[in-house]
């Protein structure tokens, strides 16, 4: 049977006989550039996803490793809260973490996790000093993390086109969470074409009530209760 990866830059074959997340859009099997045969297709293994369990297969299903989530929400209404324990969930079952807090310090992120009242996971990372693109890049090209989670992409300085470009060209194998202001309506703040780039996209309807807008892996519609 074929294998091929799978990334934002196409299906290629692995020389490896290994499924991994490829950005290369050369194809040898069809000699297209980026194109793979529909038949050589169904005969492909992907990498298989993340297996949640419990409140967050519910809410979530079973996303791909390299899934990108976009969150919005009005001011207090808990997308930091759930956001911390999302990331320690990951951290503490499929791969580490680092979460770039720049709207939070220090001593109130800690009480959020205190709320939480979860065991927290060594494998979650914070920083709390990197706000800009270039110095957010540096750490990532580290290769330490799996996940990486910004709030907000606002007070982190990435403007759509640089989000975009680290998910499909730069980290096409990592995991995304990326937190946005609200709009006025509460919706997700930006174009349209930032909605639509994510495999996720979670607002907050109400406080405390986390809801799937969008879930290319599960339902819409679906809630998660924060607090």
């Amino acid at each position: 049977m074929s294998t091929f990866s799978i990334g934002f830059g196409g299906i290629v074959p692995t020389m490896s006989g290994k499924t991994d997340y490829g950005t290369s859009r050369r194809n040898t099997t069809s000699g297209l550039l980026g194109s793979i045969s529909a038949t050589d297709l169904m005969k492909t293994d992907f990498a298989p996803g993340l297996r949640f369990k419990g409140e967050w297969a519910d809410f979530l299903g079973e996303p791909e490793r390299n899934f990108y989530m976009i969150i919005s929400s009005p001011p207090g209404h808990g997308k930091t809260t759930f956001c911390l324990r999302f990331a320690n969930y990951l951290a503490d079952n499929f791969g580490r973490v680092i979460f770039f807090e720049n709207e939070m310090n220090q001593s109130r992120t800690k009480r959020i996790f205190e709320f939480i009242g979860e065991k927290v996971s060594p494998r979650l990372e914070l920083n709390f000093n990197a706000d800009n693109p270039a110095s957010i890049e540096r750490i990532l090209r580290t290769g330490r993390y799996d996940f990486a989670f910004f709030d907000s992409i606002q007070m982190s300085n990435l403007d759509e086109k640089e989000l975009w470009k680290m998910k499909k060209e730069i980290f096409p194998q990592m995991g995304i969470v990326a937190i946005s202001f609200a709009n006025g309506k509460g919706g997700i703040r930006g174009s349209i074409v930032k909605q639509h780039q994510g495999d996720i996209s979670v607002i907050f309807q109400k406080p405390g009530i986390a809801t799937t807008i969008k879930n290319r892996f599960g339902e819409v519609g679906r809630e998660f209760e924060v607090f």
